[in-house]
């Protein structure tokens, strides 16, 4: 299935039917990018290359900090700080299922930086 033959997922949706086509849809391209790869053998790829799954929960820091250990348990590991982040997650190889979760605090001093982005012009 091509990108412009899905549903559009920001129609409201029951949350059920809407994080299953959601998750079908991403099986669906990795599935195709995989194939696309062992087909095209003069394709380059890096001997670095990876392909991460990341999930960014929304709310309060509380409940993003719930949500990581949750999934972290379901993943049958623990969540742990990478610097500013709540993480968990679970590899295959190359690939990673994540989970991550970063603090108000963080995302406004993110915020605060990049607002000087335009006022800076390299000569």
């Amino acid at each position: 299935m091509i990108p412009s033959e899905r549903p559009d997922l920001t129609e409201e949706q029951p949350v059920e039917t809407a994080a299953f086509d959601n998750r079908r849809a991403l099986a669906d391209d990795l599935r195709a990018l995989a194939a696309f790869l062992e087909e095209r053998l003069e394709l380059p790829v890096s001997p670095h290359a990876r392909v991460e799954v990341a999930y960014f929960p929304r709310g309060d820091d509380q409940e993003q900090a719930d949500e990581v250990d949750r999934v972290a348990g379901l993943l049958g590991t623990r969540s742990r700080w990478e610097g500013e982040h709540l993480v968990c997650g679970r590899g295959f190889g190359r690939a990673a299922y994540r989970v991550v979760a970063i603090p108000e605090e963080v995302r406004a001093r993110h915020r605060a930086l990049m607002s000087y982005a335009d006022a800076i012009r390299p000569d």
